[in-house]
């Protein structure tokens, strides 16, 4: 290392000028052992990122093994590691993350983007930071592009919510917050699929619904308490993504070829929740259900059956007399298409400032302990109101 030198004010000479900060602890940072450089390469072009190899090693499973295994070329005090089919700017927005912990995504795609190379890295610390962004991100806008990602990986399913049917002793066992990368990873499933059922009646009708692939279309689909003004933007939805389906298959567009790329999804509308026109209106447009099962519907909903009447006498009736000539399959298929959906969705898994419980509705909020079978406090404060009456009539 050269010091730089002076000449002395009085007497010309020159003096080393000698640096009065403490040596830095380790040594030179060029030295072996903390320096690196990673070379990033694309085709013809080179991109070098230099980082501290400690915050490597601490970081990135996957580039601790590059960096352990040793330098590219093979010489012992060369720190100069390849790296290939990257995107160089993500991959240093990466790298210094490890040194500062603070990244500046553009937007969801942005976010998404780095994701899958946290995931590509198994970055443990990046993949949870992405996550909780994307959380704070997700809108009726963003939502589907963040569900077909999700797809991308192939064993995340919703993160796993106590209902009311558990006991006591497993839902105060259950797990209320993720703790692992992959566990954060279902939790944004879980509270995408969440919100798509706060705003389905928007969701359904987006033409990207189309392209999703059976398994994201499924996931949808099946969900209970798609919050819906009307279950014709349900069937409205089924009709409009098998065509496509059948389209991308090159098949004949008829009804039984629809309802056979549909499958089991043809029973997840709530027909006799219906009115009877709306669901003649449907039929105009394709039959998802067979022949027999159309005239079970509409015959069930002519009687009085359906589930528009709600559980007053009168309709309790209708059913039961209706039900006389059905056998016990059938029973049970109308009464699912009868099954009123909840008046409210579940809450989110509190992972950003966007899914705070605070954010919701109190009714919203109030419903979610109903649904796992907790103490809304109304009792307590009812209890509590009767014991201080009890103690003003004791002293008056």
């Amino acid at each position: 290392m050269v010091l730089p030198v002076c000449p002395e004010p009085s007497s010309g000479q020159t003096f080393i000028i000698s640096p009065s900060a403490p040596p830095m602890e380790g040594g030179d940072c060029s030295s072996y052992g903390n320096a690196i450089e990673f070379i990033v390469v694309n085709g013809e072009n080179r991109h070098v990122v230099r980082t501290e190899k400690k915050s490597v090693l601490e970081s990135s499973v996957e580039l601790a093994k590059i960096v352990m295994a040793g330098p590219t070329s093979g010489r012992r005090n060369d720190m100069h590691f390849l790296i290939n089919n990257v995107d160089k700017d993500d991959f240093e927005l990466m790298i210094r993350y490890f040194e500062t912990k603070f990244i500046k995504y553009r937007d969801h795609r942005h976010t998404l983007k780095i994701l899958e190379l946290a995931d590509r890295y198994n970055c443990p610390d990046l993949i949870i930071n992405c996550i909780k962004e994307l959380d704070l991100q997700l809108t009726s806008a963003t939502v589907l592009d963040v569900l077909q990602s999700l797809w991308y990986y192939n064993s995340v399913s919703p993160f796993p919510i106590p209902s009311s049917t558990e006991s006591n002793s497993s839902r105060k066992k259950a797990q209320s917050q993720p703790f692992t990368p992959e566990e954060y990873m279902s939790a944004l499933l879980n509270n995408s699929l969440q919100l798509i059922d706060m705003h389905a009646e928007l969701i359904l009708t987006k033409e990207q619904m189309t392209d999703l692939q059976f398994q994201e279309f499924e996931m949808i689909a099946k969900r209970d308490a798609l919050q819906l003004q009307s279950e014709n933007t349900l069937y409205n939805c089924l009709a409009e993504w098998s065509l496509e389906q059948i389209k991308r298959k090159q098949i004949d567009p008829t009804d039984e070829n629809r309802r056979r790329v549909l499958g089991a999804l043809i029973y997840t509308p709530r027909y006799l929740t219906m009115t009877a026109r709306d669901f003649e209106k449907g039929l105009e447009r394709v039959e998802l259900l067979d022949n027999g099962e159309v005239e079970m519907v509409r015959e069930a909903l002519n009687k009085g059956a359906g589930g528009v009447g709600g559980n007053n006498s009168k309709n309790k009736k209708s059913i039961q007399a209706f039900n006389q000539n059905l056998s016990d399959e059938q029973i049970s298929l109308l009464t699912k298409f009868r099954t009123p959906r909840p008046a409210f969705a579940r809450m989110p898994i509190h992972l950003s400032d966007r899914s705070n419980p605070k954010n919701y509705p109190k009714k919203m909020r109030l419903n979610e302990k109903e649904e796992l079978g907790e103490s809304s406090g109304c009792a307590d404060t009812k209890c509590g109101f009767i014991f201080f009456s009890f103690l003003a009539c004791l002293f008056d």
